[in-house]
């Protein structure tokens, strides 16, 4: 249960700190002064979407921090899963920056949204006066079913999870083995076609960067020819060639006598003298081989071709394309080999399909005998809520078994005798959905914690207010109820009463809450009762009467 809440910088709260009684908790306070942003604070600790417009204006930091006790077991172990301390209490903060920036702590412990939406899912259940419009969505429905009949059904759907899970593995393995016959030939006939372009092909490694050196040398040939053929020129084809030159002058230092670094001059000329020869002998040979062949170059190119069309096809290189051609061979040799495994596994398919067909006809089974039950406990809870003579069914339509079984279901509802039952959307009125949703939780006490309804009860008066406000005194006997109300009679039956007021303060506006006892509990629920700026006797007479029957 939710022991205590702290709100700081949300929305108009500046700061607040709330204690709950663990029964019946009603918070009260004129429309417009801030009701709900409790509600919102609790939704953003536990996990809703962080939204920044809920920052109060011209701060950079907000922060919830709630406090819950006697947690489940289901929830210690997720605790211990995520290696988090647990002993009495549990304490979860959330803070959200102006930058958008959101921590969330448990115990002191840092975690992720999901974690927080994992721990604190069972936490609280919401019922606001929209949420009984859920009501309306046939979608919802069979949740609802389910969700009345508890732990069997969640056995059934655990088991039809696994079962599915499993189903999904095997038609995995047979697609990975083609499919059946038609689609496995299809495959091969592919696979053969890849392996034959590629063989054929006869590729090599290195073959493609061989190719272009080849293609831009063979390209640039012309070019090649006629700068060697000058270098060779300069070098020795001329009169004046470096290399004759050399030449001469090594020949006039060798006829000179051995004096002071001539020799080393004549030593150096005479290693360049063979260094130009080497040069030019080379480049002869380059120039020999530097013939422009168009028809070459077109073959290469060609080939260019081949191997760019299977890259798009089969890889970005060479390797990835021999890669893949091994590949497809492993592959057609498994699907050459894939008939007893396909047989195995066709038979296993079929076996888990009959185990999905038999969870789900049992769960079928189940739902509906427990179906009857929920007709009788919400016709009799709603007579109590001044609904006689309703009437109440859950109309069932099978289908093709799925994760949530092999029903359809859909509620349908007369809310007096002789009338046609239709859909709820179709004849539901907003008080009647408002009090068919109470029904539901009256009759599901054992399923939910903390449960906390948000104006429930708009839209209804009279003797009807009077049993809405005994549906919410007896389901705050074993849950703890948190309610926001209007209603004089639903809210004298709290145990423990929070007040929110707003002021304004210099050029702001702050909400406040405060826990209020005797005189005050008294003067607010005769303010509910009266409405006027100066509250009757009458009015306050009427509250004490009130808070004397609960």
């Amino acid at each position: 249960m939710l022991s205590s809440l702290f709100i700081s910088n949300l929305a108009l709260i500046k700061n607040c700190e709330i204690n709950f009684d663990k029964g019946f908790n009603v918070i009260l306070g004129q429309s417009g002064a801030g009701k709900s942003i409790l509600i919102d604070a609790i939704s953003f600790v536990l996990g809703a979407k962080a939204d920044k417009t809920l920052l109060r204006t011209g701060e950079n930091l907000m922060k919830v921090e709630a406090i819950f006790d006697s947690v489940s077991e289901k929830t210690k172990a997720k605790l211990n899963e995520l290696g988090i301390d647990f002993d009495d209490q549990l304490v979860i903060s959330r803070t959200l920056s102006a930058d958008g920036k959101s921590v969330i702590r448990v115990n002191g412990s840092v975690v992720v949204l999901k974690a927080l939406k994992e721990i604190t899912a069972d936490f609280v259940d919401f019922c606001g006066q929209h949420d009984s419009v859920g009501l309306i969505n046939v979608n919802n429905h069979l949740a609802f079913l389910d969700r009345f009949v508890g732990g069997e059904a969640e056995g059934y759907l655990s088991a039809l999870n696994e079962q599915f899970d499993r189903l999904q593995d095997v038609e995995k393995k047979i697609k990975a083995l083609g499919g059946d016959d038609s689609e496995r030939n299809r495959l091969k006939e592919i696979l053969k076609f890849q392996i034959d372009e590629i063989e054929s092909a006869r590729l090599t490694l290195g073959e493609e960067e061989e190719l272009r050196d080849k293609f831009n040398y063979i390209s640039s040939a012309e070019k090649i020819s006629e700068n060697v053929g000058e270098a060779l020129n300069l070098l020795e084809r001329e009169n004046s060639s470096a290399t004759g030159n050399v030449y001469e002058a090594k020949n006039l230092l060798s006829s000179l006598g051995a004096f002071e670094n001539i020799d080393e001059c004549k030593e150096r000329l005479n290693s360049v003298y063979y260094e130009l020869k080497d040069v030019a002998e080379t480049l002869e040979g380059i120039l020999d081989g530097a013939d422009f062949d168009p028809i070459m170059l077109e073959k290469i190119d060609k080939r260019l071709d081949l191997i760019k069309d299977l890259k798009r096809k089969y890889g970005k290189s060479v390797d990835e394309i021999l890669a893949f051609c091994d590949n497809a061979k492993k592959r057609l040799e498994e699907l050459d080999n894939s008939e007893e495994v396909l047989g195995k596994l066709e038979k296993e398919r079929q076996s888990v399909q009959n185990e999905i067909g038999s969870t789900a006809e049992k769960l079928s089974t189940l739902r509906k005998e427990r179906a009857r039950v929920l007709e009788k406990d919400l016709e009799r809870e709603l007579e109590d809520l001044q609904m006689k003579g309703t009437t109440f069914k859950v109309n069932f339509e099978p289908c093709a078994p799925t994760r949530k079984g092999c029903d359809e279901v859909r509620f349908i509802f007369s809310a007096n005798l002789g009338q046609e039952m239709k859909d709820l959307s179709k004849t539901a009125s907003g008080g009647e959905l408002s009090r068919l949703l109470l029904a539901f939780k009256n009759i599901m006490l054992d399923k939910e914690s903390t449960v906390i309804f948000d104006e429930i009860d708009s839209g209804i008066s009279g003797q009807t207010a009077g049993k809405v406000a005994e549906k919410l005194k007896n389901i705050s006997k074993y849950l703890q109820t948190i309610c926001i109300t209007h209603t004089p009679v639903v809210a004298s039956k709290g145990d423990e009463f929070i007040l929110v007021t707003k002021e304004s303060v210099g050029n702001e506006t702050i909400s406040h809450a405060k826990i209020i006892h005797d005189e005050e509990v008294v003067k607010e629920i005769a303010n509910l009762i009266d409405g006027s700026e100066k509250i009757s006797e009458t009015a306050i007479n009427h509250a004490k009467e009130l808070l004397l029957k609960k």
